[in-house]
């Protein structure tokens, strides 16, 4: 058998400091066709005149689609979170129906739901009805829904929303997966051996040492991520783990840090493809 990838993605952090025009040469110059990217940046090119033809138009012209919006934050009925500043939560308020609005004017596939809501503030039947709800809503624009775990807020572990996706029981409701996510979580990776490579929506590498350093929090973390290849994550047996399940969807690094600061369009389509190059040969996978 051939492991191989079936598809990638760049990740908006990894441009975030680019224009858009950068974006999609970055984008480019990887080797992706794929590109994700949050509402807020669209709203913003919107608010300049822009429409969606035109975003999705000037994506075509690169080889680029933009298949992916993150994150969609107020998709259950608690979202606001109790430790992310205002700017945060005010920058990331966007109404489903507006939101699904982008996808569809832009031909998006995925969508990645944060549980920002604070941990034990909805019960696990809360969780999943409102999945549900999402992802009837973005089965009617033709969009997968990827819920993503996240050690800082209401759904911190790999477990705990591979059972919201699977008793939701929704063709189109898949799984986030982020290695960094799994790590900080301490979540157990027997848990990922059985969950099946097409419920895997997406697949985002990233890099760091296995526990933290002293005095740094997990919220702080979060904006200190390395390259994969650079830190201690199993980014290896993950990927090659994933492979073996048909799982490698999407996959890219997403890196929030400041190493990003100052990068070339060049500079950041190199990293992300070396690197992550660099996983899948070392897991025996074909780039």
């Amino acid at each position: 058998m051939t492991l191989s990838v079936n598809t990638y993605t760049m990740n908006y952090s990894n441009v975030v400091n680019l224009s858009f025009e950068d974006k999609l040469r970055a984008t480019r110059l990887a080797g992706y066709s794929a590109l994700s990217l949050m509402p807020a940046d669209i709203q913003s090119m919107e608010q300049s005149g822009r429409t969606l033809a035109d975003i999705r138009s000037q994506a075509a012209d690169h080889g680029v689609r933009i298949d992916r919006m993150d994150p969609l934050n107020t998709w259950s009925r608690r979202w606001v979170s109790d430790n992310m500043p205002d700017s945060y939560t005010l920058k990331t308020a966007t109404t489903a129906h507006e939101f699904f609005r982008i996808c569809e004017g832009l031909g998006c596939t995925h969508a990645s739901l944060n549980a920002m809501f604070p941990l034990n503030s909805m019960s696990h039947e809360e969780i999943t009805e409102d999945f549900i709800t999402t992802c009837k809503y973005g089965s009617d624009h033709g969009v997968n829904i990827d819920l993503e775990f996240v050690p800082l807020w209401g759904l911190p572990s790999l477990e705990m929303a591979w059972k919201v996706v699977r008793d939701a029981d929704q063709p189109n409701g898949l799984l986030c997966y982020d290695i960094w996510h799994h790590v900080r979580s301490q979540s157990d990776i027997e848990t990922l051996k059985g969950i099946p490579g097409n419920k895997i929506g997406c697949v985002q590498l990233s890099d760091g040492p296995l526990e933290l350093p002293v005095g740094q929090t997990v919220v702080d973390n979060c904006y200190d991520r390395k390259w994969p290849g650079d830190g201690e994550f199993p980014n290896i047996e993950i990927v090659r783990m994933l492979a073996e399940n048909n799982g490698l969807n999407e996959l890219g690094a997403e890196i929030f840090s400041p190493i990003l600061e100052g990068m070339t369009a060049e500079e950041v389509a190199e990293k992300c493809k070396k690197t992550v190059e660099s996983i899948l040969l070392a897991a025996g996978v074909k780039p």
